[in-house]
Parts: structure tokens; sequence; C-alpha cells
């Protein structure tokens, strides 16, 4: 009896593209020492414009301020990444892939990593911004400064950038497949998704966008739109943009059970969407909510942002927004990115 072998094909480099994929992260701090520059920059993102020398004095003791209302340590701990080596395991049939990350906020800073990317030499790019949902101080921000730090590491290469896609198809698929295992849990309870709420006044499509991200899973589920709220991580300095705080929605509960669902990995003011846990569960009980639970964010693996990414790969260069459809109000007669792009060729960070 013949050994049976198996045919494998064989792959040369040569024939197969190399792919540099940009996970823009807010980034925190690696020591405490950096605590209070992540801090001055966050809060500087707040603002549409560059701040003036008076303002940078009063955002440093904004800042500082701000230290006070959380543990050091929380906000330093060391950070793993497991979701870079997820991603590139969960594409590695789509050519020589590297991912990498880069701190808005912190470090690694984008221009160091531009310069990595360079080194790698790639045939394409794609840049996953840190948020499904276009908010200017976050989403809007990190496309900015990207490529503003591309083209200072000479980056001349295909780029494609995932702006906003809240109801994507690839999107709204992992966020019902999780928004089911945690309402399952919750029985009779309801369901808060929560952005990382960076929006800046005037023109910001945060709270449509996160209205009709609800809406589309309510239907998904088959559940009443009134169980699944939306609302915004509060940072100070920011515009509410027209979404409630996690906080006000807890207050306003009249459900048994509360499932908070974030949309992102990183939240801005902890380590971990874990160190909220213990303040929003004793606010959950002082205001009648019977169990209050933080479910595991929706774009923390690699497998969630793996068909996103192939369908940036898939579509011209530029700015890809879920799908292929815009993901603004009808209100919106420019993308806010654009507006953005124009205005940074005049040295302004928004028109």
């Amino acid at each position: 009896m013949l050994n049976p072998t198996v045919c494998v094909p064989v792959v040369t480099a040569s024939v197969r593209d190399r792919i540099a994929i940009i996970l823009m992260q807010p980034g925190r701090p690696v020591a405490d020492g950096l605590a209070l520059p992540y801090l001055r920059a966050l809060l500087a993102a707040a603002r549409k414009y560059p701040p003036s020398l008076p303002m940078r004095a009063l955002i440093a003791l904004r800042a500082r301020r701000l230290a006070r209302h959380f543990i050091l340590d929380d906000l330093t701990e060391a950070a793993d990444e497991p979701l870079v080596g997820a991603l590139e395991n969960a594409l590695w049939g789509d050519g020589m892939i590297r991912v990498f990350a880069a701190g808005l906020f912190a470090t690694p800073s984008p221009i160091a990593i531009a310069h990595d990317v360079a080194a790698f030499r790639p045939d394409r790019i794609v840049l996953v911004p840190p948020s499904p949902l276009f908010s200017g101080g976050l989403t809007g921000m990190a496309l900015q400064v990207w490529d503003r730090s591309a083209r200072a590491a000479g980056l001349e290469v295909a780029t494609s950038s995932l702006c906003c896609h809240p109801t994507d198809p690839a999107f709204l698929r992992v966020l019902a497949r999780r928004g089911a295992e945690v309402l399952g849990r919750a029985g009779t309870g309801s369901l808060l998704l929560v952005a990382p709420g960076m929006g800046w006044p005037g023109g910001d499509p945060l709270a449509w966008q996160m209205d009709r991200l609800a809406r589309e899973l309510s239907l998904l589920l088959e559940v009443p739109a009134g169980r699944i709220a939306t609302a915004r991580l509060e940072v100070p300095g920011f515009d509410d943009g027209g979404l409630p705080t996690v906080e006000q929605i807890i207050r306003r509960t009249r459900t048994p059970s509360l499932s908070i669902l974030p949309l992102v990995p990183w939240p801005l003011l902890r380590a971990s969407w874990a160190d909220y846990s213990d303040e929003w569960r004793e606010l959950a009980a002082s205001a009648g909510v019977l169990s209050l639970t933080v479910a595991r964010p929706v774009l923390a693996d690699g497998e969630a942002l793996a068909p996103l990414v192939r369908q940036a790969l898939a579509g011209r260069p530029g700015v890809c927004a879920g799908f292929g459809r815009r993901q603004c109000p009808e209100d919106h007669t420019h993308c806010p990115h654009r507006r953005m792009a124009v205005a940074a060729m005049h040295g302004q960070s928004m028109p």
C-alpha cells in the first residue's frame, strides 16, 4: 500500500505582496513619568485647532488635575499586544503580512512606526484607526497623523485607510455574535454599546453613527430597540457629540440587569475596561440595577478585524468608509475626514 502524500502548494516570496497593517491605537504611557505628557496630548486632541501658548499652559494644569482621579499604576500597567500577533495569524494566507502598532497619544510614536514600515518595504499599506466610528479627536486625528508621519518617512506606497464602518456587514457580523452572547446571559436585561467618545463640536457624525448601529443591531438580534442603548466614555474637555455618558445611562436604566459592551479594546484613561468595572457596579447598585457586567470588547481579536482588512485590500487605495458606502448623515455635504485633509494643507487641524 502506498503511503499517502500531502500536496502543499509552494508560494515563494516573489509572488506574494508585502502588506503592512498599521493599528493606530490611543496607546498609554509605560512609566509614571510619561503619564502627564500622555494626558496633555489627550486633552490637546479635544481642540479643533493647535492650542496657543496660553492654552498649552491651561492644558498642562488640567492634565495635572486629571492625574489625581485615577491610580497611575492602572494607566501605566505593562501592555501586551495580543492583537498584533492574532491579526497576523488571521491574515497569513493573504500575503507577507506584518502588523505594526502605533500610539496616537503615547509611544511607539507614528513617526517611529512609519520608519519601521519603510524598512519593511511593503507593496500595500492598510491603516486601521482606533474606532469603527468617526470622531475628529480620535479616528480623524489618527488618519491625519499617520498621513504626516508616512510623508516624513518617505513612504510612497499605495495605502488604504479604514475610516468609519459602523454598519459594515463584516463588523455587524462580529457585533451581532457578541451581542447575542451578552444578551443571552443577561436574559431580559439591556445592552449598552460604548464608543470611546472623542468628538469635536459641530460636525462629528459620532452620535448619528452610534444610533444607526444600535438600530441595525436590534433588527439583527430581533430585540426591541429600547433594550440597546449607546453611550460614550467620558473624557474631560471633549464635546459630548450628542451621546450620553456610561454613568448617565446606568442611572437611567430601569431593567434588572445591564451589560456593557465596548466597541474597541482600549479605553482612554485606564489600562483596561476592567478598571472601570468597580466604579460602574457601585453606581449601578445605588441606581437599583441588580446586575452589571462589562463584556469583552468587540474588536479585540484578529478574526474580527481580518475581514475589514481584506475588504480594504480588495478595493482601491484611499479612504474606505464601510463597504464603500458613506456613513454620514444626509446633511453632511462633505466627508469630515476630507475636510480635515483639506484643512491640514493649510496648516490647520480643521476648517
